[in-house]
């Protein structure tokens, strides 16, 4: 009788922990994208908060292709940062309902996608070097400044030498750390990101049919790329 007591228990907890465990999807995760799609997104001036100065303005014009491939119309990026240091909205770090309604105003734009590198790290050891990019993304609305999408990204580039030769490797090794391209890496890991996460836009031809995909645990990805 003590045993059948175990076994059921324990076949209770199975059950239970199953019928808790229910895998999101992209339309449980992010509902307003499939309630109101916006057909337009204004990429903002990232938030850099990483040691690399020169990230900021590369990781910017990486982001539109990423974002025009999943079905979404995206604004010139270097023509929408011109108009907005003229118009004095280039400080995306003090984004507010009053800063949503002028974006809206000025472009006509149904979304903004506002990024935060929280770090873009690089290291180099022996024969391997390796960056790091770490990416906060939020696209807000700009009728009702609600978060529509929103993701954390961990890329790993992995700058490895191709050489056979002892010295020559630790030559290219510390080249490809020293001077690696901003734009390719992040344009890789926006590529990356957005496959994995961004539902398709209402310019997609698949639009709505990944709504019962699996959406990211927690919100966040982690990407690795090698070179």
């Amino acid at each position: 009788m003590h045993k059948l007591r175990i076994f059921l228990a324990f076949s209770l907890l199975a059950i239970f922990a199953a019928c808790a465990y229910q895998p999101s999807t992209l339309q449980t995760t992010y509902p307003k994208m499939y309630q109101n799609s916006p057909a337009s997104i204004l990429i903002l001036p990232p938030i850099n908060n990483s040691n690399s100065v020169e990230a900021k303005e590369y990781f910017a014009c990486s982001l539109a292709e990423a974002i025009g491939m999943k079905g979404y119309y995206t604004f010139p990026v270097e023509a929408v940062f011109e108009v907005m240091r003229d118009e004095g909205l280039y400080d995306t770090e003090t984004l507010d309902a009053a800063h949503l309604q002028n974006l809206k105003k000025y472009f006509g734009a149904d979304a903004v996608l506002q990024t935060t590198i929280n770090r873009w790290d690089k290291v180099w050891y022996g024969l391997a070097g390796s960056l790091t990019i770490e990416v906060d993304y939020a696209l807000l609305s700009t009728s009702t400044g609600e978060v529509l999408w929103d993701i954390k990204a961990r890329t790993k580039v992995n700058l490895e030498s191709q050489s056979d030769n002892l010295l020559g490797a630790l030559i290219e090794t510390a080249i490809k750390t020293a001077f690696e391209d901003y734009f390719p890496n992040s344009h890789a890991a926006n590529l990356q990101t957005m496959n994995r996460s961004l539902p398709f836009g209402i310019h997609h031809p698949s639009y709505l049919s990944d709504a019962t995909n699996y959406a990211p645990p927690l919100k966040e990805i982690k990407i690795e790329i090698t070179k």
